[in-house]
């Protein structure tokens, strides 16, 4: 069976489900979300590593202090 991988998916991806001959819109998307939560597992971690918090800004936080506090976080 010949099939065409006309998704969006990375390369290694399409190439598993080509090499799998199985290129369901299911797999698809469980492998896509399985990658995406590797990736967010390794920026979080190295974000742990280089000393960077996460944070969100406060609803009343002015421009200026938006600013500072980014350049607080930059000049680590």
């Amino acid at each position: 069976m010949t099939v065409e991988m006309t998704l969006s998916l990375p390369a290694d991806v399409a190439a598993y489900l080509t090499a799998k001959g199985n290129a369901s819109a299911f797999t698809a998307r469980v492998l896509r979300r399985q990658m995406l939560t590797e990736d967010l597992e390794k920026s979080a971690r190295v974000r742990a590593e280089a000393g960077l918090a996460t944070t969100a800004a406060e609803p009343a936080e002015s421009e200026d202090a938006t600013l500072e506090r980014w350049a607080r976080v930059a000049g680590r």
